[in-house]
């Protein structure tokens, strides 16, 4: 059976994984490489993941070009968070006439802040007769999928609560900047109030847990606070004083009639203990799971995107959510 044929768009740390899990996939083909960073440009894909010989495989910075030469089945796209901001990257790819599975973290329900622009794209998939999905590990499976998955059990939800414990001093450098590691208090609150840090989607996780309940929600809210270092802390990337911001605390909550319905919870900071995942359902029969030592999200993010693939090839046009298709597993 012929390989299918994926283009990597974005090669991040995220992305660079996901074209070297592609690369060795025996039922896959990197047949090619996107991204703008100029450094990267015309470079051999290989030599961003250490491949002893060359792929052949030039990373370009013109997708249009790409897309069209090699034709791909899917492309793995990983670049930044905002549905609005890689709105133009996922036309082109969607005109191209291949399916996309995005590791956007606002495309994992796009209805909820841009609802018209969501509309827009799910009528241009639709025609162009592609699936459009969003999904990763935290949005796109933790806190919102598995939190679905385990209410198949239940003939009664009265509320969910989910929580992750994460050491960002083990995850990649983007990841704990995001976070805010080595910020001082002020410039912490200053970034997060103009939109400029913190983890993204965690009101999309709420939204989807909702839609998937059919639960209608009154309101959702968000808080983004720091966790602050109470002593020296140092990763392989950065240095953390103490008095300084080690991660984030950040909640979202649904709220049906003033009540909970929903929590979530995300406490990922360098130097958290005890790192793991927990779903707790106030439930008919209850239901209570943890992961120790939790699901580590950078792997899980590329398995999640290229273990989706499968699913998503099965799945009619148009702009897909977590719901909408077949329960993603492991292919090789």
């Amino acid at each position: 059976m012929a390989k299918m044929k994926v283009v990597q768009f974005g090669l991040g740390p995220i992305g660079t994984e996901s074209a070297s899990r592609v690369w060795r996939h025996p039922g896959l083909e990197l047949a090619g490489a996107i991204d703008i960073d100029a450094p990267k440009v015309g470079r051999d894909v290989g030599e961003l993941f250490c491949q002893p010989e060359k792929t052949g495989i030039i990373v370009s910075n013109r997708a249009e070009e790409v897309l069209a030469t090699v034709r791909p089945r899917v492309v793995i796209h990983t670049t930044q968070s905002s549905f609005k901001t890689v709105l133009p990257q996922l036309e082109t790819i969607i005109r191209s006439g291949a399916d996309v599975v995005s590791s956007t973290e606002e495309l994992l329900f796009p209805y909820l802040r841009n609802p018209e622009l969501a509309q827009q794209l799910d009528a241009l998939a639709k025609a162009s007769g592609v699936a459009v999905l969003g999904t990763g590990v935290n949005p796109g499976f933790v806190m919102d999928t598995l939190v679905l998955l385990s209410t198949a059990v239940c003939a009664q939800v009265k509320s969910v609560m989910a929580e992750r414990f994460v050491d960002a001093g083990l995850r990649r450098l983007p990841l704990q900047k995001k976070v805010g590691a080595g910020l001082s208090v002020e410039e912490f609150r200053s970034r997060v109030a103009a939109g400029t840090m913190g983890h993204v989607g965690m009101k999309e996780s709420v939204a989807l847990i909702a839609h998937g309940l059919n639960r209608h929600l009154n309101e959702i809210r968000e808080t983004i606070e720091p966790v602050v270092a109470d002593r020296r802390l140092t990763t392989s990337f950065l240095e953390v004083q103490p008095g300084e911001v080690a991660g984030i605390h950040n909640t979202g909550t649904g709220l049906i009639d003033g009540r909970e319905a929903i929590k979530l919870g995300l406490r990922m900071y360098v130097g958290c203990p005890y790192p793991h995942d927990s779903i707790q359902l106030e439930s008919d029969p209850p239901i209570s799971l943890r992961v120790n030592n939790g699901v580590f999200g950078d792997l899980a993010t590329v398995a999640m995107l290229i273990n989706c693939i499968p699913s998503l090839l099965v799945s009619s046009p148009g702009l897909k959510t977590m719901l909408d298709i077949p329960i993603p597993r492991h292919f090789w």
